[in-house]
């Protein structure tokens, strides 16, 4: 899709991955696969217009889409092998917000998220290792939802129906369904059924 720039919605996902035949050959094919991707990314104008199914029509869209889809697996693969992730704590803020950022958009792909409607209530993700920039206001509507933006000056936040509070790195986990909201790693606070409908609709 880079190297071509594409301008409209592909129109099949057919791609040719060039998997190995034998399972002992895949630490090479990732290997490679990775440097591929590289590659690619270096030799791209990030700011050249490009389709993209989210907010940013841009080539950067699909850089930093991928980065946070290959830190979710490679979450995924330590947590196999019984290790404990670790997750930079300013990488995961930028996954949060490119999470929020995006998520209104992933209905073809995500149907349940059309269902993320209320008659204006809202919901916080506030980072307990951030300062100003730990802290999203979703407000979901009857017509649909979206991440607010808020004004970035010293006045107090506005209030939020729901508020689920964690580390940066637990809250992006969170968002992607490895975290189960009501553990012990979050603050919930305010109107809990409200959170129960958000994380039952949200899965990416």
């Amino acid at each position: 899709m880079l190297r071509q720039r594409i301008q409209h919605p592909p129109t099949s996902r057919v791609v040719d991955l060039r998997l190995p035949e034998h399972t002992d050959a895949l630490p090479d094919w990732l290997a490679m696969s990775a440097a591929e991707a590289a590659e690619v990314f270096a030799a791209t104008d990030l700011d050249a217009p490009m389709w993209a199914w989210g907010v940013d029509q841009h080539a950067r869209f699909w850089v930093r889409r991928m980065l946070f889809e290959t830190l979710v697996h490679r979450v995924d693969a330590q947590l196999a092998l019984g290790l404990s992730p670790r997750i930079d704590r300013a990488l995961a803020a930028d996954g949060i917000d490119e999470f929020l950022t995006n998520l209104p958009h992933a209905a073809s792909f995500a149907p349940l998220t059309a269902q993320l409607r209320a008659p204006d209530r809202t919901v916080r993700f506030s980072c307990t290792d951030a300062d100003a920039d730990g802290d999203w206001l979703v407000e979901l509507r009857p017509d649909g939802f979206a991440l607010v933006a808020e004004a970035a000056d010293h006045c107090e936040p506005r209030p939020a129906d729901a508020t689920v509070r964690g580390t940066a790195a637990d809250l992006l986990l969170l968002l992607y369904g490895r975290l189960d909201h009501r553990s012990d790693a979050f603050q919930l606070l305010g109107d809990t059924s409200l959170l129960a409908h958000w994380f039952s609709h949200s899965a990416f």
